[in-house]
């Protein structure tokens, strides 16, 4: 059986508040439990890439384009923990950072990663996030609702997701959301730990 094939990349709409309620309201509330997770993100001072680690795997994603606010992202890593070295150069070529120090041949579970690889690194900064996260579609767009908590801070955040550029935008014209507020989820999470410290 051959390897899975890589998601195609995907334009990406979100937005961050304290309670988004009357946006929910307008894309329809989901029938489908939320999904609970606890989850760490990497991030990145020096490039606007995604990573996170969620369940174990070391997960990330690359920003390609921006368009009048809409952002085209591509996975480009994904690898559970423990990880060998050659795995960690991957994920930090991914990532557009150079390492701090020689990998040695032994793998590297998620502490080890954190400790060993993250900690030297001055463009990395771990935040631990705890979402409530419930998937459903609008528009024929993948979507989102989150509830949030970094540290002391509860917050709220939706998202629209979608191959194709052009059924993106009539999504948001249709919920009357400008494009141009789209916040990336590192950047949310960027705030919400400031606002948190």
């Amino acid at each position: 059986m051959g390897a899975a094939a890589t998601p195609a990349p995907r334009w990406e709409w979100r937005v961050f508040g304290a309670d988004l309620a009357a946006l929910e309201a307008r894309l329809g509330w989901p029938t489908s439990p939320p999904r609970r997770s606890d989850e760490i993100y990497l991030l990145n001072s020096t490039t606007p890439h995604s990573a996170k680690i969620r369940d174990g795997a070391l997960e990330v994603k690359r920003l390609l384009r921006v368009d009048d606010g809409l952002e085209l992202w591509t996975p480009a890593f994904r690898g559970s923990f423990p990880l060998p070295a050659a795995r960690i150069a991957e994920a930090a070529a991914a990532m557009a950072l150079p390492l701090h120090r020689p990998l040695d041949g032994a793998s590297y579970d998620e502490a080890r990663f954190l400790g060993g690889i993250v900690a030297p690194c001055p463009a990395l900064r771990p935040v631990a996030v705890r979402k409530s996260r419930t998937c459903f579609a609008f528009r024929d767009c993948a979507a989102e609702f989150v509830r949030l908590r970094i540290g002391p801070t509860p917050i709220e955040s939706v998202a629209l997701e979608c191959e194709d550029e052009e059924r993106l935008a009539e999504a948001l014209r249709a919920l009357d959301a400008d494009p141009r507020l789209n916040v990336n989820f590192p950047k949310g999470v960027e705030r919400a730990a400031a606002l948190a410290t």
